[in-house]
C-alpha cells in the first residue's frame, strides 16, 4: 500500500500539467503591457518585419480563456494529433494480425547471437536517425510502447525503453542537419541554400550520439544489478509481453509481406518529408493505406479492420490530446497579444553582446524560451527574422545564429514540463517527471558543453556559407 501512495505522489498527470501552465500564462497577460510586430508574408510563410514593434490596445481576457484555449489549441495541432492517431490505428492492425508481435521476437531471437545491447544500439541508431535527419518527435509516438516491451523482454527498464527512442530522437533532432521545422525554415528565413552547413551539423551529429552511450551505461548497469533501476518502483506490467510462444512461430507469408509494406511505406514517408515536402496530412494518409493494405492482405474483413483502426486511434487519443492541449499555450499568449513583447524584451539584450558571447546568449534565452513555445517551426517563423538581423549587428554569420537557435529549441524539449511532446512519452511509460529529470539532467549537462564550444568554433570559423 505504501509503495502505492508514493507513485501516486510523485506522478502529476500531464493534462493537469499543461492546463496549470495555461492559467499561469492567462496571469501573465494581466502583468505584461501588450505590443506587436508587424508581419508579412514570404515564401508563403508569416514572418515577423524586425524593428517593427508597436504598442496595441490592452486586451483583457475573461476567464473563458482558459478553456477556449483548450480547443483552439486542438484545432492549431489537428494535422498532428490525427498523424499521432491514425499511425495508433495502424500498429494496431498490425497487431491483431500478429505480424508485430511475430517481428519483435525475432529480434528476440537475434539477442542470443547479436548480444542485447547490440540490438540497443540498432534502436537508437534508428530513433536517431528519424530525429536527426527527419526531424520526428510526434511521428514516433505509437513506436514507443513497443520499444518499451522489447527493452523489458532483453532485461532492460521503462526508462531504458523511453531513453533509447524517444529521448535519442529528441536529443537527434537538435543536432539534426536536414530537419525541415527548423534548419529549413531558418535557412528559408535567412535567404541560405536549404540545408547549408550540412558538413559541420553531421559531425556534431555524430557526436551527440556517441555521447549518448550514457544509456548504454545505464541499461548495462540496471541488466548487471550494478546500478539501481529509477523506475524498479513503477507497474510495467502492462508492457510485459510473454514472447515464448510467439517465438515457436515464425512469420507466415502473408504476415512477410505486410511487414514489407509496413517498411516500404516507412522509407516512403522519409523520402516524402526529406525531398518531396509532404505535409503532416500526407504522412497520416500514408500509414492510412499502410492499415487497410495490411488488413486485406491478412484476409481481416472489412467491417473488423474499421473496428481495429478505431481502437488502434483510440490507445493514441490520449497522446494526441497532450499535444492539442500544449498548443494552447501558443493560443492564450497570442490571443492576450503578450507573445511579441516577450519577444522583444528578449531579443534587445543581445544586441549589447559581444560577438563570442551571442550565440550562446542567443542559445540560452531561445532554451528558456521554449518553455513558453515548444514548437520549433514556430519559433523560427517568430524568432529568425529579428535574430538575423542581430547576427548580421554583431558581424556573426547568419548560419551560426541558426545553430544558436537549433541547440535552444532542441535541447530543452527532453526537459520542459511544458514541452507536450516529452509528456506524451512520460505519460505512456508511467514515468513521473521527477525520475526523468534525475536520469536525463547529467546528460543535458554534457551536451550543452558541447554545444557552447560548437558554437565559439562556428563563430571562430566563421561558419557560413555567411
Amino acid at each position: 500500500m505504501e509503495k502505492k501512495e508514493k507513485k501516486k505522489v510523485g506522478t502529476i498527470n500531464a493534462f493537469v500539467i499543461v492546463f496549470a501552465v495555461i492559467i499561469g500564462c492567462w496571469l501573465l497577460s494581466f502583468l505584461i503591457a501588450p505590443g506587436a510586430f508587424e508581419r508579412t508574408v514570404m515564401n508563403g510563410r508569416t514572418v515577423v518585419v524586425p524593428n517593427s514593434f508597436h504598442s496595441v490596445p490592452k486586451i483583457y481576457l475573461g476567464p473563458q480563456a482558459i478553456f477556449q484555449a483548450i480547443p483552439n489549441g486542438l484545432v492549431s495541432s489537428a494535422s498532428m494529433m490525427f498523424l499521432v492517431m491514425l499511425v495508433a490505428g495502424c500498429i494496431e492492425v498490425y497487431k491483431q494480425t500478429g505480424t508485430l508481435d511475430k517481428a519483435v521476437a525475432g529480434v528476440l531471437a537475434k539477442s542470443d547471437t547479436m548480444g542485447s545491447e547490440k540490438i540497443l544500439c540498432a534502436i537508437m541508431f534508428v530513433f536517431g536517425c528519424l530525429g536527426g535527419f527527419l526531424g520526428w518527435n510526434e511521428q514516433i509516438v505509437p513506436f514507443i510502447p513497443i520499444i518499451i516491451s522489447l527493452c523489458l523482454a532483453l532485461g532492460y527498464d521503462l526508462m531504458t525503453g523511453v531513453a533509447c527512442s524517444a529521448m535519442v530522437d529528441m536529443i537527434s533532432f537538435s543536432f539534426s542537419p536536414t530537419s525541415v521545422y527548423t534548419v529549413g525554415i531558418s535557412d528559408e528565413i535567412a535567404q541560405l541554400p536549404m540545408f547549408s552547413g550540412f558538413l559541420f551539423r553531421l559531425v556534431l551529429l555524430i557526436i551527440a550520439n556517441i555521447i549518448m552511450a550514457y544509456v548504454l551505461r545505464y541499461a548495462r548497469g540496471v541488466k548487471s544489478g550494478k546500478i539501481a533501476s529509477l523506475t524498479a518502483d513503477l507497474d510495467d506490467s502492462k508492457f510485459r509481453i510473454d514472447y515464448s510462444e510467439t517465438l515457436k512461430d515464425p512469420l507466415n507469408k502473408r504476415q512477410s509481406i505486410s511487414l514489407v509494406v509496413f517498411l516500404v511505406t516507412f522509407v516512403a514517408s522519409i523520402v516524402g518529408v526529406s525531398t518531396m515536402g509532404w505535409s503532416m496530412n500526407d504522412l497520416s494518409a500514408c500509414f492510412l493505406f499502410t492499415a487497410i493494405a495490411a488488413g486485406l492482405i491478412n484476409r481481416i474483413p472489412a467491417s473488423k479492420l474499421v473496428n481495429v483502426i478505431i481502437a488502434g486511434a483510440k490507445d493514441g487519443l490520449a497522446p494526441a490530446l497532450v499535444i492539442g492541449l500544449a498548443r494552447g499555450i501558443q493560443w492564450i499568449l497570442t490571443a492576450s497579444a503578450i507573445i511579441d513583447p516577450i519577444i522583444n524584451s528578449i531579443s534587445k539584450p543581445l544586441m549589447a553582446m559581444p560577438k563570442y558571447l551571442t550565440p550562446i546568449a542567443v542559445m540560452i534565452v531561445i532554451a528558456l524560451f521554449n518553455g513558453l513555445i515548444t514548437s520549433g517551426s514556430a519559433k523560427a517563423m517568430a524568432l529568425m527574422p529579428i535574430l538575423i538581423p542581430l547576427a548580421d549587428l554583431v558581424g556573426m554569420t547568419r548560419q551560426t545564429m541558426i545553430l544558436a537557435f537549433q541547440f535552444g529549441d532542441g535541447l530543452t524539449n527532453s526537459a520542459w514540463f511544458t514541452s507536450g511532446t516529452l509528456l506524451i512519452f512520460l505519460t505512456i511509460a508511467g514515468i513521473p517527471l521527477k525520475k526523468w529529470w534525475k536520469f536525463v539532467t547529467p546528460l543535458l549537462l554534457i551536451l550543452t558543453v558541447v554545444c557552447v564550444i560548437a558554437l565559439l568554433v562556428a563563430t571562430k570559423i566563421n561558419y557560413g556559407p555567411f
